[in-house]
């Protein structure tokens, strides 16, 4: 079943509308844009579930970072919590010492077919299925102005880890950690933490800042431990709904669909 990339839904009556499209480059999980809606948007949000579930999306998301409402708004549309995300902060960047070469890190070349695919299966080792990068999103966001993806090696060459950060003048952020599965627990993933701080230290970088799952205690203890503190006010909730793989009747309404 052939998906839209975008799903626009409006109401005539009022000219409300909601507007959704890709999660992080996911064509197979839409998540709202723009709900440009009061009396409506509840009622949009359920007609957006079921036309996405029939279309046969995978999941719907409503990430607060782009439309933040109460949680009972979510919940009655029939959507749970799908993620907490917590944000920390270093507000002055503490560079850690030079250890002993366990991993050798080096910038990725997206351009190395071979490379790309290495990356991507670490990544999808490493996270869950919500969270994956797609091979477009990983395109994107290495074009991304100040942003670089550092593969790490061990003495044979096996990729066991890879970071993702950003750094502008003395701003940076962390955008991605990864460690492979088998090889956690052995301290890998400080180790992808202190080439970070490193480099973009000793490229200039004076605060960082990072976001990560609030259930995820052991990275959350590992960013402690290393002196990043919580910033609570830049905390957000994802909402959504993961459909089963079966197609589902578009209800009747006088909300209007446009795809693309």
């Amino acid at each position: 079943l052939e998906r839209p990339t975008t799903v626009a839904l409006w109401m005539p009556r009022t000219g409300e509308f909601l507007l959704s499209g890709p999660w992080r480059n996911r064509s197979e999980i839409t998540s709202i844009v723009d709900i440009a809606a009061t009396a409506s948007a509840l009622e949009l949000l359920r007609v957006w579930a079921r036309y996405c579930a029939a279309r046969g999306f995978e999941a719907i998301v409503a990430s607060e970072q782009a439309e933040k409402r109460r949680q009972e708004f979510y919940l009655a549309a029939g959507m749970e919590l799908l993620e907490e995300i917590v944000v920390y902060e270093m507000d002055r960047l503490r560079i850690p010492p030079a250890g002993r070469p366990v991993l050798t890190f080096a910038p990725v070349n997206m351009s190395n077919v071979e490379e790309r695919a290495e990356l991507e299966r670490l990544d999808h080792a490493a996270f869950p299925w919500f969270w994956w990068n797609s091979p477009e999103e990983f395109r994107d966001y290495a074009d991304a102005p100040g942003v670089t993806i550092d593969l790490g090696r061990d003495a044979v060459g096996r990729p066991l880890a890879y970071v993702g950060y950003t750094r502008f003048r003395t701003w940076g952020h962390l955008d991605r950690i990864a460690v492979q599965p088998d090889t956690q627990g052995q301290g890998l993933g400080r180790v992808a933490l202190d080439h970070v701080l490193r480099t973009m230290g000793s490229a200039g970088a004076r605060r960082i800042a990072l976001s990560t799952q609030a259930n995820n205690i052991r990275s959350r203890r590992m960013y402690e431990s290393a002196g990043f503190r919580r910033n609570v006010s830049h905390d957000y909730r994802v909402w959504g709904v993961r459909f089963p793989r079966t197609s589902q009747p578009v209800p009747t309404t006088d909300a209007t669909a446009d795809d693309r």
